[in-house]
């Protein structure tokens, strides 16, 4: 079972993402929250696999409340799910340590998906929201992930470059190991090699960079 606790202000917002959750067999709802403060308290009693959370909560917002329980609560991932696509917040959230990021608009298979690949150790940003992000990263620090420049994509192999537009899509392992009909211990060998070449840390900077190089838009 992936142990979920749901926090939202919006008590009617919350109770429908609940009812829908535990329509799953493997989805199992123990606790929730309406600010950001009883969101980290949850976290810390429970103990969760993943927090599906709200940006904009009373008492303490989902920037800081991500960053308390990435902190006290390391084994819980963090799943955004708000109406917000600030430039700004999104780009708080995923540096506060956020496995995914969802708009509310996003349907409920799309959220289920998004905790089982939390829950399967990869990152998953809506695509919209990471179109916002590179728009944004133009003018912003270092500390962005830039674009990859075209000797390091020269790097990649066919099937590689593959895998890298594959992942800016939102993909998972599982995902990937269908299109491509390989096994999952494959895949995992290909984005590897992908993250070692690109030199990037984790799976959210795959999804950024593939978007800045325009791997999305190709067609596939």
């Amino acid at each position: 079972m992936i142990r979920l606790v749901v926090a939202d202000d919006h008590p009617v917002f919350r109770e429908m993402v609940i009812d829908a959750l535990e329509l799953e067999e493997d989805l199992e709802v123990v606790g929730q929250a309406s600010n950001g403060l009883d969101a980290v308290a949850a976290c810390l009693r429970e103990r969760p696999d993943i927090i599906i959370l709200d940006v904009e909560m009373p008492h303490m917002n989902g920037v800081e409340a991500t960053r308390k329980i990435v902190a006290e609560c390391p084994l819980t991932r963090v799943v955004i799910l708000t109406a917000y696509e600030d430039d700004g917040l999104i780009l708080q959230l995923i540096q506060a340590g956020a496995t995914g990021y969802l708009l509310k608009e996003s349907k409920t298979n799309e959220v289920i998906r998004a905790i089982r690949v939390a829950h399967g150790g990869d990152s998953l940003i809506d695509p919209k929201v990471a179109q916002k992000m590179m728009r944004m990263m133009m003018g912003m620090a270092p500390a962005i992930p830039a674009a990859p420049k075209n000797d390091a994509l020269d790097q990649l192999t066919s099937r590689e470059r593959e895998v890298l537009r594959e992942i800016g899509r939102g993909k998972n392992n599982k995902e990937l190991a269908e299109v491509f009909q390989i096994g999952v211990n494959t895949v995992k060998t290909h984005v590897a090699r992908v993250m070692q070449k690109l030199e990037v840390r984790d799976r959210v900077e795959l999804v950024l960079l593939a978007v800045q190089a325009g791997l999305v838009d190709e067609a596939g």
